[in-house]
Order: C-alpha cells, then sequence, then structure tokens
C-alpha cells in the first residue's frame, strides 16, 4: 500500500464508484479552489496501483501563518480492511506532519456508528468500534460535540429512504398514508413546481432569508455562501444540481376553483334528477360541504391576488444534489405567508418524483438532531421526514488531531477544547 497525492481525475474515477456526500466531490474541490482555499486530493494505491481509499482534504487559512486541516465527510475508505485503513492514516500522518504551518485535522467520515429501521436502534457496527478505538490510539481525539452545538461541528444524524429499483410510484406505495395522499396530487392550488439554474439563486435566498427570519438558531445564508452555491451548481450543472421553486399563481388558482365548481353543479343536477336514496343524499350533502370549502379557498386567493397581484409568486424551495446514486436535499426555503399553498408538499413531491424516475438509490434528507423526543427542536421536521418510512443513519462523529505543538495550537484557538 502507498499513500500518495492523487490527480483529480485519479481522484474522481474512484470516488464515482463510493458513497459521498458533496463536500468529498472534485466540483467542491474546484469551487473551493476557485475561492482561493488550498485543496488536495489525496489516497492509497494497492500493489497494482489501483486507488483503494482516498479523501479531499480542505485547508483553511488560520491567523495568517498558519492552516487547519479538513476532510469534511471523509476520508472515503472500505473501513472493514485494517491493512487499507492502517496505510491511509499511516501517510495522512506523515503527509500532515511534513507540513511546519499546520496546526490541526479534523475527519469525520460516512461509517456508521450502529443501524436504525426509521427511528429504532437495530445494532451497533462492531467495525465503527474498531476504527474509533484505533483512530484514538493514533491520536485522533474524538469531539465530544454536535452540529447543534457548535457551529463547526458537521452533522452526525441523517435520514434516508431507500428508494432503489422503484419506480415514482412504486416508491410512493411505501410512503406513510399522509404523505402518499399529498403526493397523488400535482399542480392544485394554483402551484407549479420547476427547476431552476444558478443564474436564479437569488430566488432561493430569499426564500431562505424569510424562513431564517421565523426560525431561532438557522444560520444566515451569507454573500460568501450564496456565491459558492450558485457556482457550485454552475460546476455541477443541471443534472446533479437541482433548485426546485414552487410558483402560485392567484389568477391560476382563482381558474381552477371556478372549474371545480362548475363541475360541482353539474354534478348536483345529475344528482337532483336522480330516485331519493340515502347515497344521492349523502353525496349531495358532501357536494354542498364541497362548495363551501371552495368559497373559502376562492376568498383565500383573491386575497392573495390583493396583496401580490396577477404574478407568478415563489413561495417554497429546495436545494439538493446529485452525488453518485443519491439526492441530497441540502437546504430548503419557504414564505410562510403563503404556506396555505403548499399543503401538497410541491418541492418534496418533485424533488422525490426526479430521484426515482432517475433511478436512484437513496433519497437523502440530510440532517437531523439525533434527539427523537417530542420536546427536540426539530421534532416537526423529524415528523415530516417519517412519513417516508426511511431510516436514521448515525455516523462515529468528528475526530481531531493536533500536528503542531500543543501549547501552539491551544494559544492559537485551532485546538478543539
Amino acid at each position: 500500500m502507498q499513500f500518495a497525492v492523487l490527480s483529480e481525475n485519479e481522484y474522481n474515477d474512484y470516488m464515482s464508484a463510493q458513497r459521498c456526500f458533496l463536500s468529498q466531490t472534485v466540483s467542491y474541490g474546484r469551487v473551493r479552489q476557485a475561492e482561493g482555499y488550498r485543496v488536495e486530493y489525496v489516497g492509497v494505491r494497492d500493489n497494482t496501483g489501483t486507488v483503494c481509499g482516498a479523501g479531499l482534504i480542505m485547508y483553511q487559512p488560520w491567523k495568517k501563518l498558519f492552516t487547519r486541516a479538513s476532510l469534511a465527510y471523509g476520508p472515503t475508505l472500505d473501513w472493514s480492511q485494517r491493512e487499507v485503513v492502517a496505510a491511509f492514516f499511516s501517510g495522512l500522518n506523515r503527509h500532515f506532519a511534513s507540513q511546519p504551518r499546520l496546526l490541526t485535522a479534523r475527519i469525520n467520515p460516512i461509517l456508521a456508528r450502529r443501524w436504525y429501521t426509521d427511528i429504532t436502534p437495530l445494532e451497533d457496527n462492531p467495525v465503527a468500534d474498531a476504527v474509533s478505538h484505533a483512530l484514538e490510539r493514533d491520536g485522533w481525539r474524538h469531539l465530544p460535540y454536535e452540529f447543534g452545538e457548535r457551529s463547526d461541528i458537521q452533522l452526525r444524524w441523517i435520514y434516508t429512504k431507500t428508494i432503489s429499483g422503484m419506480n415514482f410510484e412504486e416508491a410512493k406505495a411505501t410512503l406513510a398514508k399522509g404523505l402518499r395522499r399529498r403526493f397523488n396530487n400535482e399542480n392544485r392550488y394554483g402551484v407549479e413546481t420547476r427547476f431552476l439554474g444558478p443564474e436564479d439563486f437569488d430566488v432561493f435566498a430569499q426564500l431562505y432569508a424569510s424562513t431564517r427570519d421565523r426560525t431561532d438558531g438557522m444560520p444566515e445564508l451569507s454573500a460568501s455562501a450564496v456565491r459558492f452555491y450558485r457556482d457550485l451548481m454552475a460546476d455541477m450543472g443541471p443534472e446533479r444540481a437541482l433548485l426546485a421553486v414552487a410558483y402560485v399563481s392567484p389568477r391560476r388558482y382563482l381558474d381552477q376553483i371556478a372549474a371545480e365548481r362548475t363541475e360541482v353543479h353539474e354534478r348536483i343536477e345529475v344528482l337532483r334528477g336522480r330516485k331519493e336514496t340515502k347515497a344521492r343524499d349523502r353525496e349531495l350533502e358532501q357536494a354542498a360541504q364541497r362548495l363551501e370549502v371552495l368559497d373559502g379557498q376562492e376568498e383565500m386567493a383573491r386575497e392573495t391576488l390583493a396583496e401580490r397581484g396577477d404574478a407568478e409568486i415563489p413561495f417554497n424551495a429546495a436545494l439538493g444534489f446529485r452525488v453518485g446514486s443519491e439526492l441530497i436535499l441540502l437546504l430548503g426555503g419557504m414564505d410562510k405567508t403563503l404556506s396555505a399553498y403548499a399543503r401538497d408538499y410541491p418541492v418534496e413531491r418533485a424533488m422525490f418524483k426526479y430521484a426515482c424516475d432517475e433511478g436512484l438509490d437513496t433519497y437523502n434528507t440530510f440532517g437531523i438532531s439525533g434527539d427523537f423526543s417530542e420536546d427536540a427542536d426539530d421534532a416537526n421536521i423529524l415528523a415530516f421526514k417519517r412519513w417516508l418510512n426511511g431510516q436514521v443513519e448515525e455516523f462515529v462523529g468528528t475526530y481531531e488531531k493536533t500536528f503542531a505543538p500543543r501549547f501552539l495550537a491551544r494559544a492559537l484557538g485551532a485546538e478543539t477544547r
């Protein structure tokens, strides 16, 4: 086994057959390099020269003269192969130790700590225990923090849905009834969902900001972050970077209401011409109730028309990326004043349908807190995700190693304490 710095093509060839998240892709590396960051691709080759483990390293400038290294959601190895793991970290340690201005390094690999069905733990991963012990013996410290506790800690818990081998109709049948019923509908309430390109990213940024204004603890999407995501979308292209935005048109909604009202009145006339039966009377009652609902919907649509005008109004959005055979939903935004138009979850439906239509294996809704109680800050979010009838994934977490003299790393605030 030989540790080496890899070319971008070598790295990409290896990673194309592996499961990885966005921060371990060459697109991510290219965009970060364009921003001025130093990025390296490293790995180990076996005796035939075949790459059998790899990672993307990003170096963060620190106090002008120094750097910190990070393999966010990396490295990517077959963790059950001890020889590969030992060779990679032996080489990585030497690689980092040869850099006199490097203070610390972090890793947080996609290595399951335990397996779940929905939110119920099934069993611990023995490989994770062995790797954790080996890392700690090698000087890597496990950081006892979660994503919500420190802004510089990556997510350790996600919620995913396996959709391998299923088309949209088949996958939809596996969802909880509440979500399945909503996904049966498309373009109700005057809504249309479109996939936009990076040139329209400001639409998403505005909806994200609207959500953030109403959500405690939600991080700001800074100007630099907007540039980063726009550039990343451009690098990955429309086949792999997905920005779904739902638009509502009050005028379109009023036309839909008028058309349905006509259908209901026509049905009432047919029913009145029939012999009186309990079934007929019950259907007449239901038709009358539906007309009352339509009256309420018309009132809401006319209020929106008066307040927002006769326009296509963006009100819900999601940003996702296709990485390998997985669709990863990264960020979302909602104009809460128009949330009544999102009753069918149009953006989620569009993303889920895309993943099924493309034959992907995993629909990844990404981060959750790991707190499954009713009092959790993200309890409502988790409740919605559980409608997918998927599973929690729990990873081993973040490890850090100090390569500079410890007193220096601590004095410069580079070592996590």
